[in-house]
């Protein structure tokens, strides 16, 4: 029994874990810290040269109009969906790669893929902002109060000391 138990325990140890890391930087809005990668396309020269990073957003359902037509699209309830980002922090542009839409169940009710990528300058005050400034400058500017915060752990810090607990969403 001894020798099962501390097999499972190694087992444990040696298994890659594969979780996200959702940091909310927005109501019902969470960027997957783990997922911020070097982002490389075999479609454009640029890349070599620039600094451009993916990351996950996990976009959950609010109610909005949006939302509503995305429903009335699919014909089902959605709950939420994940969009891969693309960010140019050379440029200040941020572009969609790929999104998925799911259902209560979380079943994949649609996605897409973009074979070439529709650059965006980003916006001042936006949401757009909002994941460039947390990709390319390590922090999340808040729309909500013009605030910008630093990551730290399980915490992000304001430029004027506050900390607020990093709260995760599975």
């Amino acid at each position: 029994m001894k020798k099962n138990l501390l097999f499972i325990f190694a087992l444990m140890l040696i298994l890659p874990v594969f979780a996200a890391d959702w940091v909310e930087i927005y109501e019902k809005m969470y960027l997957d810290d783990s997922s911020l990668s070097k982002y490389k396309d075999k479609y454009s020269s640029s890349f070599d040269t620039d600094k451009i990073y993916s990351i996950w957003e996990k976009s959950l359902n609010d109610g909005t109009e949006y939302w509503k037509n995305a429903e009335k699209i699919q014909g089902k309830k959605l709950w939420y969906k994940k969009t891969l980002w693309v960010v140019n922090c050379t440029k200040k542009e941020i572009a969609i790669k790929s999104s998925v839409y799911y259902d209560l169940k979380e079943n994949v009710v649609d996605s897409y893929e973009q074979i070439y990528l529709v650059w965006q300058s980003v916006v001042p005050e936006t949401l757009g902002e909002l994941k460039y400034s947390y990709v390319c400058g390590g922090g999340i500017f808040n729309t909500q109060n013009n605030t910008i915060f630093s990551k730290s752990g399980n915490y992000i810090q304001s430029t004027n000391g506050t900390r607020i607990k990093v709260r995760s969403h599975r």
